[in-house]
């Protein structure tokens, strides 16, 4: 998630437009993951499920419908017959990101003058976003216990109130809706997939099975964007300016005055995108290492940031990357930025295969710092020291200050709160 103060707004560089969403506080693991190292460029899209049955029963399907209006909600309903008896019980399931491992479902109810089973799917303030996709199935059950699954249809969530300031582009990486913005916006967001396509799947070990959406807003259409994030302007005069989400399968960004389809594209969108991977594969707590990973994605980078590293750390303000740099506050960037620079040097050591055996053995939940030095065969102090000489620093890492561990209170864990951008 992005969070812009009002005082930094114009001091912002697009490149920072970044950030993981901040109400799921962590990422979250799936079953499905990759093809991992298949040597296949390109998409593993997951295809949608073929009908299936269970007993001897013979049915007829008749017609399924769908309906949809952002932000109002889904109507799913099918006519059904089975020659062993009555329909018993009938449910709609549905995915968003298909093989990202999270769905939805929803009961239904016989209307005795349609004969139709309905199931009705009202939307809750924030829930998805509009123009996400929507892959479905029916589950049915008859009195004497077979069952039918229908095939999976695909359809999409509209935004129909507003569908002649909506345009869209789709290729085999993503699917980009942009609203009250030039063209080149879409174009770019585009382009970037497939700039970046090839140095995802080495990275990661394949390309995502789903494609992603991306949904741009216009800095015209903020109350449109808000609709759709599904919350209020953050308290203390600071807007959020995009969040990502493996279950609903993109990314939501407000564009801000000043960002160039360019910046936002290989930037933010970028960014984002290696979120979704991460989510693939992790269940970790947002900080320098996610958020540094995820722009060591980003081609478009506000500044050089390896330069940005060497002053930091030839500051007066200690900083070691075990103790952690801040993504928050006054020195937000030290986490993106010095965290990008971690993986640019672990990749330009030690190959950009060394990043997708780091995050297979994260996703074994190995400790970062355990699974870096499983990747690179020396310790971490060791890898903290190579890392600052290649940035330029010769000085040995801080020493880390202890501090007392507190007991652990399940009833009061830590929250994260949203990320502070600006500079």
């Amino acid at each position: 998630m992005r969070f812009i103060k009002k005082n930094y707004r114009a001091l912002l560089s697009s490149a920072l437009a970044l950030g993981l969403v901040a109400f799921l506080g962590i990422l979250t693991c799936s079953d499905s993951a990759f093809a991992q190292g298949d040597g296949q460029t390109g998409s593993e899209l997951v295809a949608p499920r073929p009908a299936e049955i269970e007993g001897s029963a013979e049915w007829v399907i008749g017609e399924s419908t769908f309906e949809a209006e952002f932000p109002e909600g889904m109507t799913f309903t099918i006519t059904v017959e089975s020659d062993a008896g009555a329909i018993t019980s009938a449910r709609v399931i549905w995915v968003h990101a298909p093989g990202s491992g999270t769905q939805r479902s929803r009961g239904a109810t016989l209307d005795e003058d349609t004969g139709r089973w309905v199931a009705e799917w009202p939307h809750a303030r924030g829930d998805v976003p509009p123009w996400v996709l929507v892959r479905y199935r029916w589950e049915l059950t008859d009195e004497a216990g077979n069952r039918y699954t229908t095939e999976e249809i695909d359809e999409v969530y509209p935004d129909a109130d507003n569908a002649d300031r909506w345009h869209s582009l789709e290729s085999e990486d993503a699917v980009v809706y942009w609203m009250d913005l030039p063209n080149t916006f879409g174009e770019a967001a585009i382009e970037a997939m497939a700039v970046r396509r090839e140095f995802y799947r080495q990275a990661w070990g394949g390309n995502l099975p789903f494609r992603p959406r991306i949904i741009l807003y216009g800095t015209s259409a903020f109350d449109d964007y808000e609709l759709a994030l599904g919350r209020q302007a953050v308290a203390g005069g600071g807007i959020v300016a995009g969040t990502t989400s493996e279950d609903w399968g993109g990314t939501l960004q407000y564009t801000l005055p000043g960002e160039t389809p360019e910046s936002l594209a290989y930037g933010t969108v970028l960014h984002e995108v290696a979120h979704i991977y991460q989510q693939q594969y992790a269940h970790m707590t947002v900080g320098w290492f996610v958020e540094g990973n995820a722009e060591f994605f980003a081609i478009d980078r506000a500044r050089d940031y390896r330069q940005y590293a060497f002053e930091r750390l030839s500051s007066d303000d200690p900083l070691s990357f075990i103790d952690g740099f801040s993504i928050r506050g006054e020195t937000f960037r030290d986490g993106y930025e010095i965290g990008a620079t971690v993986f640019d040097y672990l990749v330009e050591t030690y190959g950009l295969d060394a990043h997708r055996e780091l995050w297979d053995l994260l996703a074994a939940n190995v400790p970062r710092f355990e699974a870096i030095e499983t990747v690179t065969g020396v310790s971490i102090q060791q890898f903290e020291t190579d890392w600052r000489n290649w940035l330029g620093i010769m000085s040995p890492p801080p020493t880390p200050i202890p501090s007392p561990t507190p007991a652990v209170d399940i009833f009061n864990l830590p929250t994260p709160t949203p990320m502070t951008f600006g500079g």
